[in-house]
């Protein structure tokens, strides 16, 4: 690294994807290497404002190829010209981060290829950039955390050695502004995610009524913006606490003393602050893969299988933890 590095990172990706830089964030801020973020309209106010020095909002779409979009992206690039970035890391798969990087012409412009898993678009890849990572093109076999994988992005701009952290205390500031009390509860994030996942709303709710027999009150985190799509697994449970804004919500999970939620940005929050999480996966072949890839990162967890007996084994991961944090 030179005194004149500085550095742009596209990840064009969902808010929990998006989290998985903090370690690369933090250790690119460690290093003093200026590091501005092109993110996805989702993951606006993710970071907070000393994670990083400037966040920008991807003015073109995902996934367009027509002429009117590779005209934004040129014109997107003549506007961050002038910041001189040394070096571009391709964060996502998205093709529009790859002709952003083309468009600027740093000198260093590093993203992922997938070997023979996807030849072509990998020799169209290695066209545009002056480095490339291997990622394989479905689940890797190796099983490495995505964390990891974004973080090999900026090895060159880093110590040799460097790794990244997991370090709760260090991370936690990427994205909370301010630390919260401990509020001692236990939180649930209802979310239409678990259908997604292929987890009925009747087992969440099945999963409530045992967790309160047991534990006592359970404090419920839903967002605001999906009030019509969870309005079943929602309906008649009082004190709920609907979130419409990051921040807040955020903040919620670094108070609890342990997170329940499904695979989602809520246990890659949590992962980053350092809460405790039961984490629940979709059921199949390909959990032991995700789990491997997606699981909280920096924070103790227990991560299950969303089969037909995850609501008992949630209880007694809850109570390990539980009884862990107390010991």
């Amino acid at each position: 690294m030179t005194d004149s590095s500085s550095a742009l990172i596209v990840r064009l990706d969902a808010l929990g994807d998006t989290l998985a830089l903090a370690p690369l964030l933090l250790a690119l801020r460690d290093a003093a290497v200026p590091t501005d973020i092109v993110v996805a309209p989702a993951a606006r106010d993710l970071f907070v404002r000393a994670a990083l020095r400037r966040a920008y909002i991807a003015p073109f779409a995902q996934r367009d190829d027509s002429a009117a979009n590779r005209s934004a992206i040129r014109d997107f690039a003549e506007q961050l010209r002038p910041n001189r970035y040394s070096h571009i890391l391709v964060a996502t798969e998205d093709p529009a981060g790859y002709r952003l990087a083309a468009a600027l012409a740093a000198p260093h412009r590093v993203g992922f290829q997938n070997g023979w898993g996807k030849p072509l678009k990998s020799l169209w890849v290695r066209s545009l950039l002056t480095e490339t990572r291997y990622r394989s093109a479905g689940l890797d076999a190796r099983a490495p955390h995505e964390c990891e994988v974004l973080f090999s992005l900026g090895t060159s701009l880093l110590a040799p050695g460097a790794h990244p952290s997991r370090d709760p205390a260090a991370l936690r500031g990427l994205i909370l502004e301010r630390d919260v009390a401990a509020r001692h509860r236990i939180a649930l994030q209802l979310t239409s995610k678990w259908e997604r996942l292929g987890i009925a709303h009747s087992d969440v709710r099945t999963f409530l009524d045992r967790a309160r027999e047991r534990v006592g009150d359970i404090t419920l985190l839903a967002p605001d913006a999906e009030r019509a799509s969870i309005a079943d697994l929602t309906a008649g449970l009082p004190g709920i606490e609907w979130f419409a804004d990051l921040r807040s919500w955020i903040a919620a999970i670094a108070a609890a003393d342990v997170l329940i939620a499904p695979d989602s940005g809520a246990i890659h929050v949590a992962g980053i602050l350092g809460t405790p999480c039961v984490a629940v996966y979709e059921s199949g072949r390909d959990y032991a893969l995700q789990r491997a890839r997606w699981s909280p990162w920096a924070a103790p967890n227990a991560t299950l299988e969303g089969t037909a007996e995850w609501p008992q084994r949630a209880l007694d991961s809850l109570a390990s933890l539980q009884e862990s944090i107390h010991t």
